[in-house]
């Protein structure tokens, strides 16, 4: 077997600010562009396909790059760096640089996750995409340079079928976003909205009106518009293999442990009425209370565990435990909220609520605070 002995190596620096993100000071990143022979190229990329150094990395692609074009040419193969054997993408792009032809993708445990052609970096004719378990959860078909597309059939992760023969819910999801409407002969009817993909309320941010799968109209925060459609049924986007095209260094490192998606807690009904209900309670412990002689403040201190409850409540500073137990135990009744979580895992968030007296009235706020994941301290008892 031939030895790879780059005859090029190029090496891209980054100076990232991690204080925030990762809680570390700034660091020089190396990240290395591997030239093997003439135009043809080793990477090394995560599994959000942004390039990183090769010792953490989860693919490494094989492939020709043009320096001049700035874009991959020819066939393509990404493979596990753990496990070689498994080619998590495999396709061909154009002399031009556009993905062509039959393309299919893998997970990382070998499972299918997606199988079509593209035509001038679109989707053309039909595709079928998977879940990392084997279920299936997508089929549609693709035309007019990707501008048309129909979908078939659509599954949720336990298995459910949500579209058949193009009529059902559908949602499609990008970049946190979350379009969903439903579908009529494959194509979008009715009303569809946007919300972030995090929220639990589905709080519209924008929504479209479609007729026969045309588009009328839309209405966003800044106003309404008639010239385009916003919602994207289907975009190559949801394919990870594609952000590889941009040669994105990761902002995190190999010291930075794994990417965290962190959702904070939240309430069904919104959080203003949240606070509605948190309004009642305490109104109905202060409205027994003589306030006149209250002038200290004190905070009560507690955490959402990952049922959705107040508990560990404790009063800071009280000058009075009584009314701090009453209204411990009061804050103790509201509604469950939505709990935390950590790629999808549910924890505890950290809550505080502080009180304040004047003159015979008082005042509160509460807010919510970091995240606390103590799934090691549950594992090691």
């Amino acid at each position: 077997m031939k030895r790879l002995s780059p005859i090029v190596v190029i090496t891209a620096e980054l100076i990232c600010n991690c204080v925030q993100a990762y809680g570390q000071a700034n660091h020089r990143r190396n990240v290395h562009f591997n030239f093997i022979e003439k135009d043809s190229i080793k990477l090394a990329y995560n599994e959000d396909f942004d390039l990183i150094e090769d010792s953490c990395s989860q693919a490494t692609r094989y492939a020709h790059y043009n320096m001049q074009m700035r874009k991959f040419t020819g066939p393509v193969k990404d493979v596990s760096r753990l496990d070689p054997k498994i080619i998590l993408t495999e396709g061909t792009y154009s002399a031009s640089g556009t993905k062509e032809g039959p393309f299919i993708t893998h997970y990382v445990n070998g499972q299918v996750q997606a199988k079509g052609n593209f035509a001038n970096n679109n989707f053309d004719g039909h595709w079928d995409l998977y879940y990392d378990d084997g279920k299936p959860r997508l089929s549609f078909d693709a035309k007019d340079n990707g501008k048309d597309i129909t979908i078939t059939d659509a599954w949720d992760a336990t298995g459910k079928k949500l579209v058949e023969n193009g009529k059902g819910k559908y949602s499609t999801t990008t970049s946190g976003l979350t379009w969903e409407g439903h579908l009529l002969a494959g194509k979008p009817e009715g009303s569809w909205d946007i919300y972030r993909t995090d929220d639990v309320t589905k709080n519209p941010i924008e929504t479209e009106k479609y007729k026969g799968g045309i588009f009328q109209r839309g209405k966003s925060p800044i106003g309404e518009y008639t010239d385009a459609p916003r919602m994207v049924l289907v975009s190559p986007a949801m394919l990870p293999f594609v952000r590889a095209e941009a040669l994105k260094i990761s902002a995190r490192g190999c010291d930075d442990g794994p990417a965290k998606h962190i959702v904070y807690v939240q309430y069904k009904e919104g959080m203003d009425n949240y606070s509605q209900a948190l309004i009642n309670i305490v109104s109905s412990v202060f409205r027994r209370i003589d306030l006149k002689h209250f002038s200290n403040g004190f905070d009560i201190e507690g955490e959402v565990n990952d049922l959705g409850f107040l508990t560990n409540l404790s009063s800071v500073n009280s000058f009075n435990q009584d009314v701090s137990n009453a209204l411990i135990y009061g804050l103790k009744q509201t509604p469950a909220l939505e709990a935390a979580s950590i790629n999808g895992h549910k924890v505890n968030e950290k809550v505080k609520f502080t009180f304040s007296f004047s003159e015979g009235l008082y005042r509160f706020n509460y807010r919510f605070g970091e995240v606390v994941d103590r799934s090691a301290e549950v594992a090691k008892k």
